[in-house]
């Protein structure tokens, strides 16, 4: 991947985390445009170099599949909230997305390494957000199955066990018809998604380079859940 457009990652400096705030007090288009210089250079293009350095980390320590895509609708998602038929017509978002997924096809189908940046908090997480049809009959059929099932609870043992980290994606009230209501992974097999994530204070390394290592130490934490499902939506390819 081509990082021409990119420099050393220095921080996420002040300005573009008061950025941040200012959109969440006045979430107008007149705001935006009169601090969109602000946005570009203090917000967007150290998103784009955070993605070019923590994407070179995540790889090393993760993957060497992840796409790591230094621009929006890349690894950087858009700002501006599809208002279309939502009531909510708030036209930005009050945060920032990034998203590392791992396969072909559209990103967000895949497996991938997630991180919200707001104002004073960070989210950070993997997994899937949502199951297409094929996907959630090779989760629903990996979990059935012993031997997957089991490392699939190991990978979420191994998760939590980041202080903060609790499981999300959970959407059925029943398991799917042909599974046993005591089957020993009905949890799972209730679920419409999978993902581990927690939530932290944003560290004061945040407006400097070490932020990549402060969170790519996390996210590989957390990682068995996105390599789990990696594994299994591959081999039902």
């Amino acid at each position: 991947m081509s990082s021409s457009s990119s420099t050393a990652f220095a921080g996420f400096p002040r300005e573009g985390l008061e950025f941040l705030e200012g959109l969440a007090t006045d979430n107008s288009r007149d705001y935006f445009d009169a601090h969109r210089s602000t946005y570009e250079a203090a917000l967007l293009q150290p998103a784009k170099d955070f993605v070019v350095a923590l994407g070179a980390v995540l790889r090393a320590r993760v993957s060497p599949g992840l796409r790591a895509e230094p621009r929006i609708n890349g690894s950087i998602l858009r700002i501006n909230r599809d208002i279309r038929f939502s009531s909510d017509k708030r036209p930005y978002k009050e945060h920032l997305d990034f998203w590392f997924w791992e396969g072909e096809g559209p990103s967000r189908e895949r497996p991938g390494l997630f991180m919200r940046l707001r104002p004073a908090t960070v989210t950070l997480g993997a997994g899937m957000h949502r199951f297409e049809p094929p996907a959630l009959t090779a989760y629903r059929a990996a979990v059935d199955d012993d031997a997957r099932g089991r490392a699939l609870e190991d990978a979420i043992i191994d998760a939590t066990g980041l202080r903060g980290v609790t499981v999300g994606g959970l959407a059925n009230k029943r398991v799917p018809r042909g599974c046993a209501a005591d089957h020993p992974r009905a949890d799972l097999l209730r679920h419409g998604a999978l993902y581990v994530s927690g939530d932290w204070n944003l560290p004061r390394a945040v407006t400097r380079p070490a932020f990549v290592g402060w969170a790519a130490e996390r996210l590989e934490r957390m990682a068995p859940v996105e390599r789990w499902l990696s594994a299994t939506l591959s081999a039902a390819e």
